[in-house]
């Protein structure tokens, strides 16, 4: 059985790691026997694997490929664009003839699909658009490799994920083409579920499902108390950050989190400042974030600085007493290590994922961030954080079995 998993992501962004990590383990559970192969972001000639799993590259690597200049990003989605919009529309013969044309890695992934039993579009938060030109070429590039596999007649079934906004008429017509026809749909939230019926899928169509970061377990590999220098029963407390708002409203956010951290440490605790996104493709680099955080603050913060590979920093989230995250896999990293924590919401995954838990009154949107709403959710717990403790009791085991329900799925759907 031939398998590619397509819209995989990079290994410097820790919660992307993990899903495509669980996404393969709970393939090759349900398919023991199968060739799995990944088409991603990752360039093949520097990852030629990812866990075993060769990697092919993929059509939207190469048309967003961030080591080429801006002009030549453009006439890649003009080239490849074209030729995909060919091989969906063109007879069946013709469009064979047309594959041949495109560029080497964008094949690779195109010859992978119509040759696969089946393919699976990993978790993660990706297939979305917002208003204009850029959100249509972001909906009709993560979709382009879903509609080529249906054309070759092989079944597409998407991971648990988060799904939209779609502002346009047009998107959300692709979105249910494409979806439509897939054999297993699973959203990870309520708010998911509601913006696929916004495009019109009905509810018998989407499966509610749960994060497979709620199944990424891997064993400690580090002494992380020992590497940031603190003592095995000094209170720990993690921080992690992002670049998301326009500059002034980013500043604000940075300086309420360096105001809040220094309150923090002045309980005598620890704050360590947890990169979970390290990599350049995009500037999307929490270390960068949180350099500037740790200059705005009294005391100095810790920092990780080295880019840390995604299974070695989970354990480093099981060494805190509490998370105040901006990052949603980091909370959730926290969470299945029993860690409370306050959540920063850019996305709507947060608010619907601790929804599901009862954990919703510990949701802060990041554009309403300041040291004193935080504050607010943050002191209680570093006071006493017993009801939030029982609460994950009672809710995380069996969110955590509903993410180890794939594999079953996965057969019933194959």
């Amino acid at each position: 059985m031939k398998i590619v998993v397509i819209n995989a992501y990079v290994r410097e962004n820790a919660g992307d790691a993990a899903l495509l990590s669980v996404c393969l383990r709970q393939i090759r559970q349900a398919f023991p026997e199968a060739d799995v192969r990944v088409a991603g972001m990752e360039d093949p000639s520097v990852h030629p694997a990812f866990e075993d799993a060769p990697n092919l590259g993929s059509i939207r690597r190469h048309v967003a490929d961030g080591t080429v200049s801006l002009a030549r990003r453009l006439v890649r989605k003009l080239w490849v664009g074209a030729i995909g919009a060919g091989l969906l529309l063109l007879p069946r013969p013709a469009a064979a003839l047309l594959r041949r044309v495109l560029p080497a890695e964008a094949r690779r992934e195109a010859d992978a699909l119509a040759g696969a039993d089946l393919v699976v579009s990993t978790g993660g938060a990706y297939v979305l658009a917002r208003p204009g030109l850029d959100g249509h070429q972001n909906v009709f590039f993560v979709l382009l490799p879903v509609l080529l596999a249906q054309r070759a007649g092989v079944p597409v079934v998407f991971a648990p994920q988060s799904y939209g906004p779609f502002p346009a008429a047009a998107q959300r017509r692709l979105v249910a083409r494409a979806l439509g026809r897939s054999p297993l749909v699973l959203a990870r939230e309520d708010v998911s579920v509601d913006q696929l019926r916004g495009c019109g899928l009905p509810a018998s169509a989407i499966v509610r499902g749960v994060d497979s970061g709620f199944a990424f377990d891997p064993p400690p590999l580090s002494d992380w108390r020992t590497r940031l220098g603190v003592g095995p029963h000094e209170r720990l407390v993690g921080v992690t950050a992002r670049r998301w708002l326009a500059p002034a409203a980013q500043d604000v956010y940075e300086r309420a989190l360096a105001e809040t951290i220094d309150a923090v440490q002045d309980t005598g605790a620890r704050v360590v400042l947890i990169p979970q996104v390290s990599t350049d493709y995009l500037g999307d680099d929490d270390r960068i974030v949180e350099r500037r955080i740790a200059a705005h603050c009294t005391g100095a913060p810790l920092l990780i600085e080295e880019s840390v590979d995604y299974r070695d920093l989970k354990g480093v989230y099981g060494e805190c007493a509490l998370l105040i995250g901006t990052r949603f896999h980091s909370v959730i990293f926290s969470l299945t290590s029993g860690v409370p924590c306050v959540a920063i919401e850019y996305e709507h995954k947060t608010r619907g994922i601790m929804a599901d838990l009862g954990l919703g009154a510990y949701v802060l949107p990041i554009a309403e961030v300041t040291h004193a709403r935080l504050w607010a959710l943050v002191e209680p717990l570093l006071r006493d954080d017993t009801g939030y403790r029982e609460q994950l009791a009672r809710r995380l085991p069996d969110y955590v079995a509903e993410a180890g329900r794939f594999p079953e799925l996965l057969r019933a759907a194959a």
